[in-house]
């Protein structure tokens, strides 16, 4: 490539123009381009891939959809691939200097063989852009005396893209990249020639230490972006912020919780650390693209379980230190195009490694594009803004396209539409069941009648909603379902909500072990309770026979974890939160299928302790109001030697979901490495559960104390991340490692089991790689989780094979 490009390089200045100077060994492929260029006069360039590089035409008038028009097009010098990409100013004093714009781009094909069609001068060829489709074709023109580059005609072919009466460069002028016209680049759009680093020149930047570690800013929701020239716009991705710690020719990757995943992200340590800078720390955005070039966290959470190899990019958005200088109070665009330099400088790292671009203004065309393409958003800032870590309203995210999990509450019919006109859309919140409008589209005539016939099935006049309109058919929120929507109204009703799926399997590929029924047709039968009407936690809440049928769905799952083990129960009777209370001991009335067991407590006194060994006894506790268990982390016999043991990930004020994922990810990987095997689950709270099975050969004591070293260990992987101590005035912003459950006579709640609390929350077993796609874990409840098992069978199916001797640090 590099003769082929040698005119290409031989007129740049690639010190004083971003344009690519061009990566070697690109692979073949048929991406083509069209440029539209403002230099001495404005013209279109065509370029087409053709091996290693794009082949080029000047097309002064550029192209037309109208086959009788025949416009000029001058062949030029080859391009780098990396060129299609490039979008900008190529500043005065270069060769073609002027704004630059994507006006289309896409695949093409030849229609011939591509070096016999160049002989012959007639190269017909077919385009699949976003404005240019069909065929095409380049003539080329009996040369000229004194020719310097041949001349060639480019027209369309005659066929179902040929549009005689549309001017697409009228019509359609904007970029296809950014959503910008070229009129939009101003003379501060002119990149500035690369020069070295000079942080310490920049007002606000301060001499400091290098850091251990910067908090990360975080965007507040918005609608839609400003559209002011005081706000600079970027594309909102989908994957893990991260940010990377560059010292001394070495990086580190630490995700948002401050957690080290540099070995979870393959190779782009490695290329961050050949940065030409001395430290550096840059806050970024680790993301796997997908064909169309669209970030997608479902192809990110695959690559990291498979592993990463070269999948993963990232993209590089802003710089908080460099060489000894923090750089966080000075303007966010004096800080970019610091970063954009230090990006230019490791060009031979841009296929990892990205500059995240943004635009100045027009955010509301900015955001339209965003959506028309399918990106999860746009993040807006001010352009003179200085970092703040933490939430604030000074970062902006508009997201393009909102998927949500919600209950189905009702549904209306319609004579036009023969059946099911809209489904009634719910939501859990505090305060119970709450309507947030209906979802109207998305499910084609057969959906219809499917949905029809389950939820004909589920009416209930008494689970209407405050709020839902008298035609709304209230029904019980048995099922759910998948929605996309583009935002809320100002009474939290989803806008243009589109319905996508009933939420009934998960998206774990892995393949769970053959259900043993335990629960049969008969027990299912014989489920009674009096006061099956009686609403538990709120007007909208389950009906206690509903209850009841929970936990006779869950059955199969649920009782190979807690038959044979000392159980607690959460009663309710009353259906309140404020009645419900502990029961460890036997009680008055209790169902003779429930067994009890004597055991000493630390005091030295007997007493006599609950457990199940049937279905019977199990099923018979819902007529007691019980709506919690909680097991210990051993069998009966043995009783002073468990066979499990949990951590209990608690998190403090001001933690976030995805972050206590990633703190039960950095777990998991810290008992793997002790030879253990982590399984995982909801809490039903905020929090998640890591349960490892082990071998029931060291006492209660022993395994205390021994877990309590293991927590330790963990929490000094990230000491800013992790705390062992109780203390809740000590824990805000960090996650809790609760090992005391490890202790004879301590429980948790056991898995499948529900919570006591508005919507009934589930405690939800669930394989690894589906804990990184659950956005809340409140989409799991009463309601969800048992079409969930249907569909993917229990994820704790094995963990009694996979118990390990409890190792000894």
């Amino acid at each position: 490539m590099a003769k082929a490009l040698r005119d290409y390089r031989n007129k740049r200045d690639f010190s004083k123009t971003n344009e690519p100077v061009g990566i070697e060994g690109v692979e073949d492929g048929n991406r083509f381009v069209v440029h539209k260029h403002s230099a001495t006069a404005d013209h279109y360039d065509l370029r087409l891939q053709v091996g290693d590089v794009l082949k080029c035409w000047a097309v002064p008038k550029g192209p037309s959809l109208d086959p009788d028009v025949k416009h000029l097009a001058v062949e030029t010098e080859d391009h780098p691939i990396d060129y299609a990409d490039f979008e900008g100013v190529i500043p005065k004093g270069q060769y073609g200097a002027g704004p630059m714009i994507v006006w289309d781009a896409g695949t093409w094909a030849p229609m011939d063989d591509i070096e016999t069609s160049f002989k012959k001068g007639q190269f017909k060829f077919r385009l699949v852009g976003e404005k240019l489709q069909g065929g095409w074709m380049l003539a080329r023109l009996k040369p000229r005396p004194k020719e310097r580059q041949p001349n060639w005609l480019l027209f369309k072919e005659r066929d179902f893209a040929a549009d005689p009466e549309t001017d697409i460069l009228e019509t359609r002028p904007e970029s296809v990249k950014s959503g910008r016209v070229i009129e939009d680049f101003l003379i501060s759009d002119e990149p500035k020639p690369t020069r070295p680093l000079r942080p310490g020149a920049l007002k606000g930047a301060k001499k400091t230490p290098f850091p251990d570690r910067i908090e990360p800013q975080l965007a507040s929701r918005v609608e839609v972006p400003a559209r002011d020239d005081k706000w600079l716009h970027e594309i909102k991705f989908d994957g893990y912020r991260t940010m990377a710690h560059i010292r001394d020719g070495d990086a580190r990757l630490l995700t948002r919780a401050g957690l080290d995943w540099t070995h979870r992200f393959g190779d782009l340590g490695q290329h961050l650390s050949k940065l030409p800078c001395r430290d550096a720390v840059i806050d970024g955005e680790i993301v796997v693209l997908d064909e169309k070039g669209v970030s997608r966290f479902d192809m990110l959470k695959t690559a990291l379980s498979e592993g990463p190899e070269t999948a993963l990019v990232y993209f590089a958005f802003d710089l908080l230190h460099l060489n000894g200088w923090d750089l966080r109070n000075v303007p966010l665009d004096k800080r970019k195009d610091q970063l954009q330099r230090l990006l230019q400088g490791g060009a031979g790292e841009q296929a990892a490694i990205h500059f995240s671009d943004h635009v100045i203004g027009n955010g509301d065309a900015f955001f339209d594009r965003a959506c028309e393409m399918g990106l999860e958003g746009v993040i807006s800032k001010p352009v003179v803004s200085t970092y703040q870590s933490g939430r604030s309203k000074v970062w902006t995210k508009a997201k393009a396209l909102l998927t949500g999990h919600f209950p189905i509450v009702g549904y209306t019919t319609s004579h036009a539409a023969e059946g099911l006109a809209a489904l009634a859309a719910g939501e859990w919140t505090e305060e119970g069941l709450v309507y947030r409008g209906k979802i109207g589209t998305g499910f084609n005539a057969k959906e219809a009648g499917m949905l029809l016939t389950r939820l004909e099935q589920l009416e209930d006049p008494e689970a209407r909603l405050e709020d839902m309109p008298k035609v709304v058919v209230p029904v019980r929120p048995a099922l759910s379902a998948t929605v996309y929507y583009t935002g809320r109204t100002k009474t939290d009703a989803l806008r243009h909500a589109v319905y996508k799926g009933l939420r009934e399997t998960q998206s774990s590929t892995t393949v769970s072990a053959p259900r043993t029924r335990l629960v049969s047709d008969a027990d299912l039968a014989s489920v009674w309770v009096t006061n099956p009407s009686r609403r538990l936690f709120g007007k909208n809440g389950p009906t206690k026979l509903e209850l009841a049928v929970y936990y006779a769905q869950v059955g199969d799952f649920m009782l190979p974890h807690i038959l044979n083990r000392p159980v607690t129960l959460v009663r309710c009777p009353t259906g309140k939160q404020e009645d419900c209370f502990y029961q460890r001991h036997a009680f008055t009335g209790m169902p003779d299928t429930v067994s009890t067991f004597s055991q000493k407590s630390k005091d030295g006194e007997a007493k006599s302790y609950l457990y199940l060994d049937n279905v019977k006894g199990y099923l018979a506790l819902a007529q007691f109001g019980v709506v919690e268990f909680h097991s210990w982390g051993a069998l009966r016999k043995p009783i002073d030697k468990p066979d499990r043991i949990i951590f209990d990930l608690d998190p403090g004020e001001g933690v976030a979901w995805r972050e206590i994922v990633e703190a039960a990810v950095q777990v998991r990987e810290v008992l793997a490495g002790l030879g253990l095997v982590p399984f995982v689950k909801t809490s039903g709270g905020k929090g998640v559960h890591v349960v490892v099975p082990i071998e029931p050969k060291k006492t209660w004591k022993t395994v205390h104390a021994m877990t309590g070293k293991i927590a330790e260990a963990i929490a000094a992987t990230a000491p800013e991340v992790f705390i062992t101590t109780m203390s809740k005035k000590q824990r805000g912003g960090r996650i809790f490692i609760d090992f005391h459950r490890n202790y004879q006579g301590a429980t948790a709640v056991a898995p499948y089991s529900l919570r006591a609390r508005p919507g009934l929350p589930v405690s939800t077993p669930l394989h690894w790689d589906d804990l990184e796609s659950v956005d809340a874990p409140q989409e799991f409840n009463y309601s969800s989780v048992p079409g969930l098992l249907e569909g993917t069978g229990d994820a704790w199916a094995e963990i009694d094979q996979a118990a390990k001797p409890l190792p000894t640090l």
